[in-house]
């Protein structure tokens, strides 16, 4: 093939992306869920599952579905730990679920669990703050930001299904994960679900 027919057939591409790149749809997200996966004296490890959906008529390769998950407190928003995805494709037209493992802090998830009990509250509400970052071809940015608030029981959450919850034995977790964390007790990892 010629030399300039090749340049012309490359610039006709680039044009064409360049064209529609302004009218490439952004992928949305969605948090399906967040359950309790693992519970010990050190930490818990909570399941997101984040569905992402590309609108679009061409596959978009993504970065990363990155995202921090925090408690919803009067007083603001409490840290607890955050996840990503990795690199993945989100085929044309299509939704792909990903179940996420994020690994929280004990200590801050317990800090976060006595506010809700002091509140009278018997359900925490988690945040999941996030981005979903890639590009098309080198040419269109993909930047998309997300939010969404789950609730879990509080029960549930802190592995006592079945037992009342109050502030006591939520003090008494607390001092169990503060003296895990500082080398103390090995702890014992127990299954929820």
């Amino acid at each position: 093939m010629p030399r300039y027919l090749t340049s012309v057939l490359v610039l006709a591409a680039i044009l064409m992306i360049a064209g529609t790149a302004g009218c490439i749809a952004q992928p949305t997200v969605a948090v399906e869920s967040v359950r309790v996966g693992t519970f010990t004296p050190a930490n818990t490890t909570l399941q997101v599952e984040v569905q992402v959906t590309n609108p679009n008529s061409f596959d978009i390769p993504l970065k990363d579905v990155a995202f921090t998950v925090s408690s919803v407190e009067a007083g603001g928003l409490r840290r607890l730990g955050d996840g990503r995805t990795g690199p993945v494709t989100l085929p044309a037209r299509q939704s792909i679920t990903r179940t996420v493992p994020v690994t929280l802090d004990n200590q801050a998830l317990l800090n976060a669990a006595l506010a809700t009990v002091q509140a009278g509250q018997d359900r925490i509400t988690v945040r999941v703050n996030g981005t979903v970052s890639g590009d098309v071809y080198g040419i269109v940015t993909v930047n998309v930001p997300f939010q969404q608030e789950q609730t879990i029981m509080l029960q549930e959450l802190l592995g006592m299904a079945g037992m009342p919850v109050s502030e006591a034995q939520v003090r008494q977790a607390l001092g169990a994960a503060r003296a895990v964390s500082n080398g103390g007790i090995p702890g014992v990892t127990i299954r929820v679900g």
